[in-house]
């Protein structure tokens, strides 16, 4: 397992906390210990087969994408988008326990009005009540005149579901 890989590309050695520094106060657990490892495959386990798959062979075992391309049968291009949105996914899905466990405040992707808005839990309630074979137009009003979000097309809902809001249904 390379640990050199997940290690330096993440956003938490970014803000200046690395996790390999053996450098901690007396009595606190060290940085790498089972609670984290736990979080981080409770996290990756709930991501998509597909990302999840990625994850694990890209950052632990340290196979390329030409590699990981040829047992997947996918494009290089295509694993990129997967490796894109898996990453923020973790990065979301992560940013409390890293904020409670390191004291990092990481922000999770402001660029979802859903997300932003202060009253995001009866949003997600709302949309998770809409039957399958109803459109978006009803949740559309109910967003713009309860709310005061304005969205113009459905696929920021669906963005939202699939992205956001991803394995807690």
């Amino acid at each position: 397992m390379r640990r050199d890989r997940i290690v330096y590309q993440n956003w938490i050695v970014n803000l200046g906390r690395d996790p390999d520094l053996k450098i901690h106060e007396v009595g606190a657990p060290p940085p790498y210990n089972e609670a984290i490892i736990a979080q981080v495959n409770d996290v990756v386990d709930s991501l998509d087969p597909d990302e999840a798959d990625f994850i694990r062979r890209f950052y632990l075992q340290g196979m390329p994408y030409r590699v990981i391309s040829e047992l997947t049968g996918r494009a290089d291009y295509r694993l990129e988008a997967v490796h894109s949105r898996a990453l923020k996914k973790l990065r979301n899905r992560l940013s409390g326990f890293l904020s409670d466990r390191f004291q990092i405040n990481i922000e999770t992707e402001a660029d979802c009005p859903l997300c932003s808005h202060s009253q995001t839990e009866p949003i997600n309630r709302l949309i998770r009540a809409k039957p399958k074979e109803e459109t978006w137009k009803k949740i559309i009003n109910i967003l713009k005149t309860k709310y005061q979000i304005k969205i113009g097309t459905p696929q920021i809902i669906i963005g939202h579901v699939k992205y956001h809001i991803g394995k807690e249904e």
